[in-house]
C-alpha cells in the first residue's frame, strides 16, 4: 500500500469514528480534547501519517464516548474481516435480534460473541455487522426475519435525521428506530410504527443502515460457525 493511500485510509477512519463520538468537526473535537488542531486536521484529511501514540490517544477518547475502536483500528483497519462463505459469498455477523419496539437484543454481542453469522449475496465494507428483525416487531417498515446492515464504526446522529439507524442510548440500550431531531441541542427523537415515540434520548452511538437483505436470501445462504449452509 502506498503511504498516501495508508495516509487516506486512516483518515477516513479517524473522521468516521469522529464523528460517531458526537463531534460535529474536526476543530470540534480538537478543541474540547486540547489537541493540536492542524495535527489533528491533518490526520483526519489524509495530509499525515497517524503514529501510534496519536492513534491511542483519539482511539481512547472516542472510546469513552461509546465508540467500538481501537488504536490499531485506526492505523490499519478491520484485519479481523470474516472469510467468505464455501460459495465465495460474503459472510457478516448478525449482532444482534430486533424486538417489540425495535429493542436490539445484543447480549451475544456484549459476551464477544455472534448470533449467527451470515452469507449476503452482495459486497459491503469490512466491519459492517447485522441485526436480524424477530417476528412483525417492525412491519410494515421490515419482514420477519429480514436483516438489516450497518457500520460498526457508526456514525454522528445529525448525519442520520429522518433516517432509521441502530443506535444505543446512553443508558446503554440499542434500538432500530427512525432518528428525529429532539427538543433540545443533543437530543433525538426515536420513531418506529409500532411503538410510541421515545423523545429527547441522547446517543452515544448511532449507524445508519446501508443495506436490508430479505429473509429468503439470508435464510438460504446463512451459515453456522463459518462451515455449513442451513
Amino acid at each position: 500500500m502506498s503511504d498516501r493511500r495508508l495516509r487516506v485510509e486512516q483518515g477516513e477512519r479517524l473522521r468516521l469514528s469522529r464523528l460517531a463520538a458526537g463531534y460535529r468537526s474536526a476543530r470540534d473535537a480538537a478543541l474540547q480534547n486540547a489537541w493540536p488542531e492542524s495535527t489533528y486536521r491533518a490526520h483526519e484529511t489524509g495530509i499525515r501519517t497517524i503514529g501510534q501514540d496519536d492513534a491511542e490517544r483519539y482511539a481512547a477518547q472516542f472510546r469513552r464516548c461509546g465508540v467500538a475502536v481501537t488504536a490499531k483500528g485506526l492505523l490499519f483497519g478491520d484485519d479481523d474481516a470474516e472469510p467468505p462463505s464455501p460459495d465465495g459469498r460474503q459472510v457478516v455477523a448478525v449482532k444482534g435480534v430486533v424486538s417489540a419496539g425495535g429493542l436490539i437484543a445484543t447480549g451475544s454481542e456484549q459476551e464477544g460473541g455472534d448470533l449467527v453469522r451470515i452469507a449476503i449475496p452482495f459486497p459491503v465494507a469490512h466491519g459492517t455487522v447485522a441485526f436480524r428483525v424477530a417476528g412483525s416487531s417492525m412491519y410494515p417498515k421490515y419482514e420477519p426475519d429480514d436483516v438489516v446492515l450497518c457500520s460498526a464504526i457508526g456514525e454522528g446522529p445529525e448525519t442520520l435525521i429522518g433516517r432509521y439507524a441502530a443506535v444505543t442510548t446512553a443508558e446503554g440500550d440499542r434500538f432500530l428506530k427512525k432518528v428525529l431531531r429532539g427538543s433540545r441541542r443533543g437530543t433525538y427523537h426515536l420513531e418506529s410504527h409500532n411503538a410510541p415515540l421515545m423523545p429527547d434520548c441522547r446517543l452515544i452511538w448511532a449507524a445508519g443502515i446501508i443495506s436490508t437483505v430479505h429473509a429468503q436470501h439470508w435464510r438460504r445462504l446463512a451459515i453456522q460457525g463459518g462451515t455449513g449452509v442451513f
